[in-house]
């Protein structure tokens, strides 16, 4: 018999027995607890920080993913950010309340609820089924950010250790989200008789068990795309015995049912104006063009407007600075929860860069400032620029050493804004248009909901000429799912909408990576004060 050890968490106040050797990330996902782990366990990112005890006395900070289990331990996690920043609310496209039903339950009342799986997030909506109002609204963390920040992460995880786990958690996630919109309109779960999701090819694919290998390899394709209409009950979801759960279409390997609920909600192919929608997450979506034509296509950008792979990067939480400007009188910050900073998120970072820009601290190739070069340009900046292994580094606020923001940050910001900026180019290409030709940018997300469309402008990630177009749709992928459940008709629709629009492979075009080196340099300031 294998030596087990008590752990007990804090603040949850759970308690398990587990046997010796294994990691404390694997405990703590035995227990119901998920890290963010960004890096997947490998140990490279420090994000999954605990502090262990082993008499409530003395405590080490470890990290919860290289740490094996070998004797019994109290484990707080109060490290992990709290109170993350959720978008739930979106603009609202009014459809004819026709909904979905294959059956009208034989009495009332009934809901449908509509789900957006996120990478990073999930969002639940309840809606009242005789009127479509909407009730209420619920979220949380994706519990699968504990095996990777990335979609490639956690295919490759289901490629080596199956399915299970990832199935597991999300089924649970959503199973857990129905109890909290029951709890909250206050009626039973079994009242609740259709379900709409929608999420990236990945999810999809994982929420289903389908083969994740063509996604992970070229050609990079889907193994199912078209609408998806199943017993809830056959996947451990909870609801009415006989309720249904719908998985809208997705478009290519990574442009999935997000997108198609993203287009659901704006119907960029009822309009004479072209338009172009982005979803920045992990990986950017974009879809351009009109009633004539819609081109999408997807780009690797990388999950550093999710706080990944930035030094002290986080979600949108408690604790993040979320807001940068500069003017004359110095550097400006604000911080969600009007705390002291812990770190950075998505929206910040995108500030940060673009006010650094402004200031003259990183030069058009992305170089930052050293001390003495930042002492000729203002007598103040010295005292912002420290020092990261052995390079320059930009300290937000000298009395709190520990936020700052690193060379290898702004490299990653480049990589992430190069991709989409070479992205947008390519599409109008495709179409045979120019910045000027469109009308509108539909941003789309917490990312783009809470970015400055100027900060996006002057790094180059959103092209300069579109500024005064840029509309944040908030969550338009949610909002597709809900739209779907009031209206059997646009749902039909999104089996047609599938096969219509076209799917650009980037990293089939042999323009693809001149394109993207090109945009990987900083656009010139001095051009972009003018009006």
């Amino acid at each position: 018999m294998p030596q087990t050890y008590k752990l007990t968490f804090r603040p949850e106040n759970t308690a398990i027995e587990v046997p010796g050797n294994i990691t404390l990330m694997e405990a703590l996902k035995k227990a119901g607890i998920f890290l963010d782990a960004p890096c997947g366990g490998r140990g490279t990112c420090g994000k999954c920080l605990v502090k262990i005890s082993e008499n409530g006395l003395d405590w080490t900070e470890v990290k919860a993913c290289q740490t094996k289990v070998k004797t019994s331990l109290l484990v707080d996690t109060r490290n992990s950010p709290k109170n993350h920043r959720i978008l739930t609310s979106s603009s609202i496209r009014q459809v004819a309340f026709q909904p979905s039903f294959s059956r009208v339950p034989d009495k009332g009342p009934y809901y449908m609820a509509a789900f957006d799986i996120g990478t990073t997030t999930i969002a639940a909506y309840l809606l009242d089924g005789e009127t479509g109002r909407e009730i209420c609204t619920a979220s949380s963390l994706n519990p699968q950010a504990a095996y990777g920040a990335d979609v490639i992460s956690r295919a490759n995880y289901v490629l080596e250790h199956g399915y299970k786990e990832l199935t597991d958690c999300i089924h649970g996630a959503a199973n857990k989200l129905i109890g909290q919109l029951a709890q909250a309109a206050g009626i039973q779960r079994e009242a609740i008789c259709l379900l709409c999701f929608v999420g990236n090819t990945c999810m999809h694919h994982i929420f289903f068990r389908f083969p994740m290998e063509s996604l992970v390899r070229a050609p990079y394709e889907p193994s199912q795309k078209g609408l998806i209409r199943e017993k809830a009950s056959d996947f451990d979801i909870h609801i009415h015995p006989e309720g249904e759960l719908i998985f809208l279409p997705v478009i290519a390997g990574f442009v999935g049912a997000d997108t198609m609920g993203c287009i659901l909600s704006l119907r960029p192919d009822l309009q004479e104006e072209i338009s172009l929608m982005l979803d920045i997450g992990t990986n950017g979506e974009l879809v351009l063009g009109n009633k004539d034509r819609l081109v999408c296509c997807s780009t690797a950008a990388g999950p550093a407007f999710e706080g990944a792979k930035i030094h002290c990067g986080m979600r949108g939480a408690q604790g993040a600075i979320d807001h940068m400007s500069y003017d004359p009188s110095g550097f400006h910050f604000t911080v969600i929860g009007q705390e002291a900073p812990k770190g950075i998120c998505g929206s910040g970072l995108i500030d940060t860069v673009a006010c650094l820009r402004r200031a003259g601290l990183i030069d058009e190739s992305g170089r930052l400032l050293n001390k003495e070069e930042a002492a000729a340009l203002d007598p103040a900046f010295p005292s912002h620029i420290t020092e990261w292994q052995h390079m320059p580094a930009f300290l937000y606020d000298p009395a709190f050493p520990e936020v700052f923001l690193t060379q290898k940050d702004v490299r990653e910001v480049q990589l992430a804004k190069g991709a989409i900026a070479a992205g947008i180019l390519l599409l109008e290409k495709h179409l045979g248009v120019t910045h000027e030709d469109i009308r509108k940018v539909y941003i789309a997300g917490a990312f783009g909901n809470y970015m400055d469309p100027k900060s996006a402008c002057d790094i180059g990630l959103l092209p300069y000429s579109l500024r005064d177009r840029v509309v944040p749709v908030g969550n338009a992928a949610g909002e597709g799912a809900k739209i779907a459940l009031l209206n059997k008709g646009e749902l039909d629709k999104t089996a047609e909408l599938m096969d219509q629009v076209d799917f650009l492979e980037l990293a089939a075009l042999p323009e693809f990576q001149d394109c993207f080196i090109d945009e990987l340099e900083f656009p010139e300031i001095e051009e972009q004060t003018e009006d």
